[in-house]
């Protein structure tokens, strides 16, 4: 998880060392992110 632009907005992402891979599973606001699990959720 990474926050962004003073901790506005998360961002979620899986990481694929084996495949030099960065998935984004998540990007939105503190609120929707308080409002998801952050360990299963996949974006759609």
């Amino acid at each position: 998880m990474f926050n962004i632009k003073g901790s506005d907005y998360r961002l979620v992402v899986a990481v694929a060392y084996r495949f030099g891979a960065l998935y984004i599973k998540f990007v939105g606001t503190h609120a929707h992110y308080d409002a998801i699990d952050a360990d299963t959720v996949e974006m759609e």
